[in-house]
């Protein structure tokens, strides 16, 4: 029971407190890509959290469970509420519940976001090589319409597609650096991330956290591939192309320099243009090692759950097997002779 109450307060306090936190305090602006790193490993330790405190609510409660180890029974047995009470086992059967459900709920949402993303990209790569041309030498498909916008189609053979109005209004370099941007998400598989945030969020929808997560994952794969854009052909030329196009729309399954409005253009413009847009040196490493710590704590939280099983257990009751009593036991009604008793027993029975 201490074990799935530390589990689920751990679950608690970052789903509530971890999306404050970090925006109160973490550059997230300065350190996109490093930061889609922290917001994985959180949700990924809230779920675990969460389903493994029902589970060890299970293990220590249900009286099936924890007689499969001697051990684990004996400290079942010292909890106030344990197996031999009428309210330990529907605890612990509603944790195994709890911890199976929610288990089941992250594998649907994940298995059905990605594959209704898959089917959609796929039915939009068949109607664009019906409407759209493919320009060899740029390698991506022109579609024809008003409108300036750029997208990539993410999949096995990412595409890129610019519409006609969008190659009228940029100039060559800002055509190049929409491309370069387009590619960045391409090489970088920001689709993944992007779904991976939306399943988690639908598996358990009004958490703080996992709707901080997606929110903040959608903006920040931006912000990454703004500055691999940037490396490459320059701020001030990311910056013109998304005054141009920055306001288009693409569609849903897609990534865009004109994503949605988010985040808006006018703030990816400002952000271009500072001086410091990405940490350096200390700060960079300041960062990591935050990182590193947030990686850090429910490894540590989950060791000493794992020692709170097996902590102060009883010795020598359940979890002894009857094999190594009935072992000791003859040894321990032997007397104990030393070489001297032994040799002064031989004397004085010699005549």
């Amino acid at each position: 029971m201490i074990a799935a109450l530390i589990l689920g307060s751990y679950a608690a306090t970052v789903a509530l407190y971890a999306p404050i936190a970090l925006e109160r305090y973490w550059p997230a602006d300065r350190a996109a890509r490093l930061t889609v790193l922290v917001l994985q490993i959180l949700t990924c330790s809230f779920l675990i959290a969460a389903a493994t405190s029902g589970l060890a609510l299970a293990l220590t409660l249900i009286d099936q469970l924890a007689s499969i180890d001697p051990g684990v029974d004996a400290c079942a047995d010292q909890l106030p509420i344990n197996d031999e009470s009428p309210v330990g086992p529907l605890i612990g059967d509603l944790g195994l519940v709890v911890a199976a459900s929610l288990a089941a709920r992250i594998v649907w949402c994940l298995l059905s976001t990605f594959g209704t993303a898959h089917l959609r990209r796929r039915e939009h790569a068949r109607a664009l090589r019906i409407v759209a041309t493919r320009d060899v030498e740029r390698d991506i498909l022109v579609l024809h319409h008003d409108d300036p916008a750029c997208y990539c189609l993410p999949g096995r053979h990412g595409t890129v597609v610019v519409t006609s109005g969008a190659l009228q209004r940029l100039s060559p370099a800002q055509l190049e650096a929409v491309l370069a941007h387009e590619r960045a998400h391409l090489a970088g598989r920001h689709h993944m991330a992007v779904a991976f945030a939306v399943a988690v969020r639908r598996a358990i929808p009004g958490i703080r956290l996992l709707a901080y997560a997606e929110r903040e994952t959608r903006r920040l794969v931006e912000l990454i591939a703004d500055d691999a854009a940037a490396r490459q052909s320059g701020a001030s030329t990311v910056a013109a192309a998304l005054a141009v196009i920055g306001v288009g729309r693409v569609p849903g399954t897609a990534l865009g320099i004109s994503s949605r409005d988010l985040p808006p253009a006018v703030a990816r413009v400002a952000r271009l243009a500072g001086a410091d847009r990405e940490l350096r040196g200390r700060a960079w490493a300041l960062s990591v090692v935050a990182t590193v710590a947030v990686a850090m704590v429910p490894i540590l939280l989950a060791a000493v759950a794992v020692m709170t099983v097996t902590w102060h257990c009883p010795q020598g009751t359940d979890n002894e097997t009857p094999q190594s009593a009935s072992l000791s036991s003859p040894l321990k009604r032997q007397p104990q002779f030393s070489g001297n008793q032994v040799g002064a027993d031989i004397v004085a029975v010699t005549p």
